[in-house]
């Protein structure tokens, strides 16, 4: 696995070989997925939940994302995101990498801190995608305007079941067996 664009680009990154704890997103997913993202990348706060390689924050921060957060609970793939940040030097304070449960980050996050973009990628047979956007309102994390990509199976649909009214899927792509779901956080008309 590599980094696409910005300034570590063709950078190699470390993934859990022979391990299916993470499934690493494809490059051409990530490609399509950050083409798709490029206006609002640059100085946006990034929350990676299931960060597995931490390959989408690093890709949000090598196009110039100003701050990225990595939450990963299993702690192999998390030394694996430690790593792959040590490698390519990025500077501590432009990222935060936390060993949690993706539920216990968002009911004890740091309310102060606003995301701009979250990318949300748990395992494929998780239920979490379920009640993911009521959990980001009740967390209180999302920034005005703040876009969330989930990267799920391609048969999965996604209901919204937030208190909230203000999301809206805004795009909607598949790749062979995966899907990414762009949802944005907003007033819209």
């Amino acid at each position: 696995m590599r980094v696409i664009a910005g300034k570590y680009k063709r950078r190699s990154l470390s993934t859990l070989s022979g391990s299916d704890i993470t499934r690493p997103t494809a490059d051409r997913v990530k490609e399509s997925l950050f083409n798709i993202l490029s206006d609002s990348i640059e100085e946006a706060v990034v929350l990676d939940l299931f960060a597995g390689s931490g390959a989408l924050g690093i890709e949000a921060l090598s196009r110039g994302a100003k701050k990225a957060v990595f939450v990963e609970k299993n702690i192999q793939a998390y030394n694996v995101i430690q790593q792959n940040l040590h490698q390519l030097q990025i500077p501590p304070n432009h990222f935060q990498l936390i060993n949690s449960d993706a539920s216990i980050f968002l009911k004890n996050s740091f309310k102060s801190e606003k995301f701009d973009i979250i990318f949300i990628d748990p395992p494929y047979l998780s239920k979490w995608y379920e009640n993911a956007l009521q959990e980001l309102d009740s967390a209180n994390i999302c920034a005005q305007f703040c876009t969330v990509i989930f990267e799920m199976p391609l048969l999965l649909k996604i209901q919204l079941q937030s208190n909230s009214q203000d999301w809206s899927k805004i795009d909607e792509r598949k790749y062979g067996k995966t899907k990414i779901e762009i949802w944005q956080k907003g007033q819209f008309e």
